[in-house]
């Protein structure tokens, strides 16, 4: 039996132990942007609701039929596994609805920093980046680099139609006129 992580709610409990350990500001800075705030997060079918009570981080499986309440974030293992080898950037996943949050500005904006300091931890720490590891190990990511591309040409051939439409109309200036 491996030792890893298999439920949302083990994955959190462990990259916040491990965050705690290695860098307690840093795990100090997400209590204190989540403050006493009730938030559920989804990972495929895996549901919890997160919170802190009295500094203490409290994860709680919820059934897959529960209804979500605001706030909450929702992502599959793909999603998670594009961030963690870098083909991917949390505001391209948010943008391209890969990653679902829901709630106020204020509550949107309090997950995705937190989302921030866990990823930005995950490259640096080596207890985090073992966690990293473990999860990709469990998670299938041979086409993410091909989907990577993908993306990267689709933005660039909108880019070259936006560039072509606006010289069209006489809104951007050809290279090098004043």
């Amino acid at each position: 039996m491996s030792s890893n992580p298999r439920h949302l709610r083990d994955w959190i409990i462990a990259l916040y132990a491990a965050l705690q350990e290695a860098e307690p500001h840093r795990a100090q800075a997400i209590r204190k942007l989540a403050g006493p705030q009730i938030s559920r997060m989804v990972l495929d079918d895996d549901r919890v609701t997160v919170r802190f009570d009295q500094d203490m981080l409290r994860v709680t499986r919820l059934r897959a039929s529960a209804s979500l309440k605001s706030p909450n974030g929702s992502t599959d293992r793909q999603t998670v596994t594009a961030l963690l080898l870098g083909y991917l950037e949390i505001s391209e996943a948010i943008s391209h609805d890969f990653i679902r949050l829901r709630g106020t500005a204020d509550e949107v904006m309090t997950i995705c920093a937190i989302i921030e300091i866990l990823v930005d931890a995950s490259t640096r720490i080596p207890a985090l980046q073992g966690l990293a590891a473990a999860f990709l190990e469990t998670t299938g990511h041979g086409g993410l680099r091909a989907d990577r591309r993908t993306r990267i040409a689709q933005s660039r051939f909108l880019a070259e139609k936006e560039r072509d439409l606006l010289r069209r109309e006489g809104l951007l200036k050809a290279p090098g006129s004043l």
